[in-house]
């Protein structure tokens, strides 16, 4: 399987994000979102069995939350992250037919580019700004110790760095290196 992890806050874009992923069976759409706010009537939010949907008791930006409770539930497969800003890269799924294949254990970074095709990340070993959320796909047992970063140590938010860095460390400081696209940056946000 391939899990696909989105914190809501935009609901806004959650229409175009859901274009964006493979109908599939061996993928599986998690979304959370703070139960404070109301979701959306939206049809395809509640009757796809490829959708599981999580209220959190959280305030609406509070994303490791939310994040965190999705890494609980998986047990299986491969996982990415997907912000309700942009649009799931098809390379990504395609590196995790690979994994899947070659029944690779570990962390994957690819490159991230920018809805424009522009590269903004090339792929490399997680270093604080220099990776992203979601370039990255890894293997499920790290999240037997690997949770979202609640705080951050910096006067600046890199959660996305901490939590792939504890991955990394998890897999014994390696990790695949893909050099292509496998996730845009805020592709939504600059259309």
């Amino acid at each position: 399987m391939l899990h696909i992890i989105t914190p809501l806050y935009r609901f806004e874009l959650i229409q175009k994000v859901y274009s964006s992923i493979p109908i599939n069976d061996d993928v599986i759409w998690h979304i959370s979102y703070s139960s404070k706010r109301e979701l959306p009537n939206l049809p395809f939010l509640t009757k796809n069995k490829q959708i599981r949907i999580y209220p959190v008791d959280c305030e609406d930006n509070d994303t490791p939350s939310k994040r965190n409770e999705i890494l609980n539930q998986i047990k299986d497969g491969y996982f990415c992250f997907l912000d309700d800003d942009t649009t799931f890269h098809e390379n990504m799924y395609m590196k995790y037919l690979d994994c899947t294949e070659e029944k690779f254990v570990g962390m994957l970074v690819g490159e991230q580019i920018f809805s424009s095709g522009k590269l903004r990340l090339v792929a490399s070993k997680p270093v604080f700004t220099k990776i992203d959320t979601g370039n990255v796909i890894s293997h499920h047992s790290c999240l037997t110790e690997c949770t979202w970063p609640e705080t951050f140590i910096y006067k600046v938010n890199q959660r996305d760095f901490l939590f792939w860095e504890s991955v990394y460390n998890y897999y014994g400081m390696t990790c695949a290196i893909w050099n292509s696209p496998i996730s845009y940056y805020n592709k939504l946000r600059e259309e």
